[in-house]
């Protein structure tokens, strides 16, 4: 048990520039893995902690849809909140799926390997093979994980289904949704998705998450990234948190460590913390018990051993987390058999827990409140729920009821304040859309054309040669090569060039025929004329004869 450091001496300002040099901050932070408790877990999730890979689209494209990286920022945020029990997987893909680091500990030792190997995630390749992600994702976590680990995929991509070849495209979303599917569920692997673009194929990134009981997110800015990642870390880990209101959170004695994270509105935002006696923390300026990590999109901050009292965080943007590790925490479940659809009651549980125990003492319970908040996403009002004491439900847990109305993603945030002590936990639920509004067949840009027309299908158009401009540019000879045979990707284009080919020279044939024909019947007239010709002579010359007699007898 580590022992409580003054206000003062944790204030101890040192005039260290470590910041200049990044890495040294960068392996730091992960000394949050390394202090993590065992956190608690959905039954049968155990504390074995979690196998998780994370499958990383490498296309061209990414250079428009991500051009500052942030997905390789926030996927070293991602790690970074792992604990050392749980273990991280890397695959690179693009018209094939490339493993870059096998299932690795996410200790403090192999941070430097980890962020190394998230470095090296490029955006060179030519196609977009969504299939070869999730098969690669698979086979790594069947081969490397450990069945008695909760194991997560995590599939990042921009774009659809495109290996330049319409009818190998079809295939292959086949198989997706008739065979992948259906393996991974069997496998118990959640297989989380996150869109970059609304021009990804969002219905096919929904139905490989609800398929296998994860989530799937849209990151379509810098702040949602980073945000689409704490949630992810929220519904793997379940941490226990701060509730942050108004920039302040409450630090009792029983929190052992901090992990804050918070959006910037901008790359050039300067976030800081205030003490609860006044003094600030900055990121150039720090204690050495502070971790601090800088992104052009958030912040990453790490409090070793805080003081007690009333923090605040300043910054120019809502949304911040902030996970503790405390001997005190608070659990929440859904109750056993609840099955969230449109309309149906579904009902929530909670309580507090010392040292893996739960907490039952009627003068704590009696001065903590429990609430149950309802998030339905950006532009929705919360809704606030308080949570009593159910005796049926055991002893000391407090119980909740909400009811959602509609299809969407929703997060319920559950609470227990008291005048000494705060604590959230995040519940995710996802709500698919009835099975009739659910895509039987590939979205109609994906069918082929039913006239020869070139409008006939005017949103493919833009995807293989925007690969094959960049592949160019900037791929590898292996990938540039894949371009050469890029016109049987489009078997449309070439039977309409066939079409005309043929239909030149049944024309020159035809036309030659025809000015054969004339030539032949001329020829043969004019063989016939001197025929007759021919036969006409004798009496030509009968006729001279007679003339030579009349001129003799004359």
């Amino acid at each position: 048990m580590r022992g409580k450091q003054s206000g003062t001496g944790y204030a101890r300002v040192l005039a260290c520039r470590s910041l200049d040099a990044l890495w040294p901050f960068l392996l730091g932070l992960l000394l949050l893995g390394l202090l993590w408790s065992p956190l608690a877990r959905p039954a049968g999730a155990g504390e074995a902690g979690v196998d998780a890979v994370l499958v990383i689209d490498s296309s061209g494209s990414m250079k428009e849809t991500d051009p500052r990286r942030l997905r390789v920022a926030a996927a070293k945020m991602f790690i970074s909140l792992l604990g050392p029990e749980d273990r991280v997987g890397l695959i690179s893909f693009s018209d094939d799926g490339y493993p870059v680091i096998h299932l690795t500990p996410a200790t403090p030792a192999n941070q430097s390997l980890l962020f190394k190997g998230v470095d090296k995630v490029s955006a060179r390749g030519v196609y977009t093979n969504l299939h070869a992600a999730l098969a690669k994702g698979r086979k790594m976590l069947l081969e490397e994980g450990d069945p008695k680990r909760r194991r997560l995929l995590v599939l990042m991509s921009d774009g659809k289904m495109d290996v330049g070849d319409w009818n190998r495209d079809r295939e292959l979303m086949r198989g997706i949704r008739e065979d992948l599917i259906p393996q991974l569920r069997n496998d118990g692997i959640e297989a989380y998705t996150i869109a970059f673009t609304e021009a990804s194929d969002m219905r096919l990134m929904r139905e490989i998450a609800d398929g296998t009981g994860a989530m799937s997110r849209m990151a379509s800015n810098d702040r949602a990234l980073h945000q689409v990642f704490s949630t992810l870390f929220e519904s793997a880990k379940e941490p226990d948190m701060l509730p942050i209101e108004g920039g302040e959170f409450l630090v009792d004695d029983s929190v052992e460590e901090v992990t804050i994270v918070a959006s910037k509105g901008s790359p050039l935002t300067e976030i800081y913390l205030v003490m609860p006696d006044g003094r600030r923390i900055t990121a150039e300026v720090a204690g050495h018990r502070v971790r601090w990590f800088k992104s052009e999109a958030f912040d990453m901050i790490t409090l070793l051993g805080p003081p007690a009292g009333r923090w605040r965080l300043v910054s120019d943007t809502d949304g911040a987390r902030a996970y503790v590790v405390t001997n005190l925490g608070l659990e929440a479940r859904l109750a056993e058999g609840a099955d969230p659809a449109p309309g149906r009651p579904v009902d929530v549980l909670a309580w507090l827990q010392q040292s893996g125990s739960p907490l039952a003492r009627p003068e704590l319970l009696a001065a903590t409140r429990f609430t149950l908040t309802v998030d339905a996403g950006e532009g929705a009002q919360p809704q606030v729920i308080d949570m009593a004491a159910v005796p049926e439900a055991g002893e000391g847990v407090q119980t909740g009821r909400v009811v959602l109305d509609k299809p969407g993603s929703y997060r319920l945030r559950v609470g227990a304040r008291s005048k000494t002590f705060q604590r959230e936990k995040s519940l995710f639920i996802e709500i698919p859309a009835p099975e009739a509004d659910a895509p039987e067949t590939p979205a109609p840009v994906e069918q082929p054309p039913a006239e020869p027309e070139p409008e006939a299908k005017p949103e493919a158009a833009p995807t293989t040669p925007l690969a094959e401009d960049v592949a160019a540019k900037e791929g590898t000879p292996a990938e540039q090569a894949k371009t050469e045979p890029e016109p049987d990707s489009k078997p449309e284009k070439k039977k309409k060039k066939g079409l005309n080919i043929g239909l030149v020279i049944s024309l020159f044939v035809l036309v030659n025929l025809l000015i054969g024909g004339l030539v032949a019947g001329f020829i043969i007239w004019r063989r016939k004329r001197k025929a007759a010709a021919g036969d006409g002579e004798p009496e030509e010359g009968a006729d001279d004869e007679g003339d030579a007699d009349e001129d003799k007898g004359g």
